[in-house]
């Protein structure tokens, strides 16, 4: 008995382990919490998907640039007679570019080199923007579920005082005025309400669209706000922005172009072994030798194309330059945006704080201590709070995304 149960014990650990070695232990149909969602809905994102492709193809036009010149091969052949005798001739010609081979070749590379790195780039930031918009939908869809749930305390407090208010048989114009604002204020909340529910649907819909129509975001799946922040420093961040990797990389492209375009103008020489075969009556001979073919440039020295590459070269350097100087104060901005607003949130209220707000105004006004406007502008600078609060977040978050970015850090590591 003991020794079956030592056996099924073995098995299951068995089990565990080969699920956690390959991968099973994230089940997309089972998600458990964020990071699992984060995950599952980065695997199926199209955007992430295509940058996954555009990485490959990378290395495909690195290849396609690089690749060896084919020779050539042409045969000649030719019969006839002479006084009765057979007479003829065969001649094989195989040659090979040397200017493509050692002139050109060398300069495609470099172009290949060149369009490889602009492709990585462009893949690099397709990726990144496919993160932080799926971490971006986490957190604004948890935001949105709070400034939800506020509009709907605020309506069901403005309903109340109208209520009160139509309940009795006689009103003054103080209290008529109240009754007033209370209807455009239960207006005012319901097209908000509305707004948040077309955002929210929109959000729905990019995860309905990943995972299928019967995905369901729940609630304790989602982000929570970050409690604390990590700190910054500008020696820690590199100022290798993406706007300045597309810029190197095209940089490098039209350096490349200008190396083909004076690649261009040598002179084509191609160069092989000839072989040949000669009947003459009864006789054949049998030659070997050496073929040489030279473009010789007189009407054209591809100076146009030398001095296109040329000024393009140029004009992508003064571009490399100016950015190059301008990521520095990028850099110190993206930081001071992301400090300021750390030190609003740590500066703002918590949510309980405010549960308790509302409840303690709703309590003033049932007993009677505060007026019915004084309600309506209690919510109103609540909610005003939360919306600008949320903006900060978001704010941090976005500018601590790319600061990651900079840092060779995955942008998901605001989810920490």
């Amino acid at each position: 008995m003991d020794s079956c149960l030592k056996f099924r014990t073995f098995i299951c650990l068995g089990i565990t382990f080969l699920a956690a070695s390959t991968g099973f232990a994230k089940n997309c149909n089972l998600i458990q919490n964020t990071r699992e969602l984060y995950e599952c809905a980065l695997e199926n994102h199209p955007d992430f998907k295509s940058a996954s492709l555009t990485k490959e193809s990378a290395s495909a036009s690195r290849d396609k640039a690089t690749q060896w010149p084919n020779p050539e091969l042409s045969v000649k052949s030719v019969a006839g007679e002479n006084a009765g005798e057979k007479v003829g001739g065969t001649e094989v010609n195989l040659t090979i570019s040397l200017t493509d081979l050692l002139v050109k070749r060398p300069a495609l590379s470099k172009t290949g080199r060149s369009e490889e790195k602009a492709i990585n780039v462009e893949a690099q930031e397709q990726e990144f923007k496919a993160k932080a918009s799926v971490i971006r939908d986490l957190y604004r869809y948890r935001q949105l579920l709070n400034e939800v749930e506020l509009v709907d305390e605020a309506i069901g407090a403005f309903e109340k005082i109208e209520q009160q208010f139509r309940s009795r048989r006689a009103r003054g114009p103080e209290q008529d005025i109240t009754l007033n604002l209370v209807e455009l204020a239960q207006s005012d909340y319901q097209l908000r309400k509305n707004h948040l529910a077309v955002e929210k649907a929109e959000i729905e819909a990019r995860f309905k669209g990943i995972f299928g129509s019967k995905f369901e975001l729940k609630k304790e799946l989602l982000p929570q706000l970050k409690q604390t922040w990590p700190e910054l420093t500008l020696a820690s961040i590199s100022k290798n922005t993406l706007e300045l990797r597309k810029l190197e990389a095209e940089k490098e492209r039209f350096e490349a172009e200008k190396s083909l375009a004076n690649a261009e103008s040598w002179p084509k020489i191609s160069a092989g072994p000839t072989a040949e075969r000669t009947t003459e009556g009864p006789n054949q001979f049998n030659s070997y030798g050496f073929n040489l073919t030279v473009d010789i440039p007189i009407f054209s020295l591809n100076g146009g194309a030398r001095n296109f590459a040329e000024k393009n070269m140029l004009k992508a350097q003064l571009q490399y330059e100016y950015a190059l100087k301008k990521a520095d104060l990028e850099r110190e901005l993206l930081i001071q945006k992301y400090k300021s607003a750390v030190e609003s949130l740590k500066r703002s209220t918590n949510a309980e704080s405010l549960k308790k707000k509302h409840t303690q105004i709703d309590s003033y006004f049932r007993q009677g201590l505060t007026s019915g406007s004084t309600v309506i502008e209690a919510h109103r600078q609540i909610a005003e709070f939360t919306e600008s609060q949320h903006e900060h977040e978001m704010v941090a978050l976005e500018s601590l995304m790319y600061l990651n970015l900079l840092s060779e850090k995955d942008p998901s590591e605001v989810m920490k």
